[in-house]
């Protein structure tokens, strides 16, 4: 399987294809996907250690060598126009890492909007040459089908609803290939 095929898969599938697993809450145990950092003083002394770990966890059904985990943060206090702009403007940003046979093959980004009502991709930024300001804001086609059915995945939202109130354009452009 190459990464095309593997891409596919994904965004050919649907909520029900997949087994969520919650990994986090009580006696829901660890999802073994995490994330470490060692904080030490100035001069080398051992000061800290963090441990923040992938809370969700889903297997593709038809194809158990594909899975997916999610929840890590990548910023918690996620600041852009288009995602603070909803009636909760704080938003935070998260990683979501797609696996083939437990290797890690491709790492994405969501922002976690309107206090955590609804999880949009990160968009790509279209400058214009001139300003260098952003002119818009983009999501390939196969990016914005994969993240609406995501956002299902913990919750009941309104992605198109939200997705439309960002701004966003929908592009017929490569994503994950």
């Amino acid at each position: 399987m190459n990464l095309q095929e593997y891409a596919s898969s994904i965004i050919d599938s649907t909520k029900g294809d997949w087994n969520i697993i919650t990994c986090w809450g009580f006696s829901a145990g660890p999802s073994y996907l995490a994330r470490s950092s060692v904080w030490t003083t100035g001069k080398g002394e051992f000061s800290n250690m963090e441990v923040e770990s992938q809370g969700m966890v889903a297997s593709l059904k038809t194809n158990l060598s594909i899975s997916i985990a999610w929840g890590i943060t990548s910023n918690p206090d996620f600041k852009e126009d288009w995602a603070n702009m909803f009636d909760d403007p704080s938003a935070s940003s998260h990683i979501i890492d797609f696996f083939y046979n437990g290797s890690l093959v491709f790492r994405d980004i969501y922002v976690s909007v309107d206090g955590a009502r609804c999880s949009l991709p990160l968009p790509d930024r279209d400058f214009d040459d001139k300003t260098h300001k952003v002119r818009r804001h983009t999501v390939p086609k196969d990016k914005y089908s994969f993240f609406r059915m995501f956002d299902g995945f913990e919750q009941v939202s309104d992605f198109d609803g939200y997705f439309d109130r960002a701004g966003f354009e929908i592009v017929d452009s490569p994503w994950m290939v």
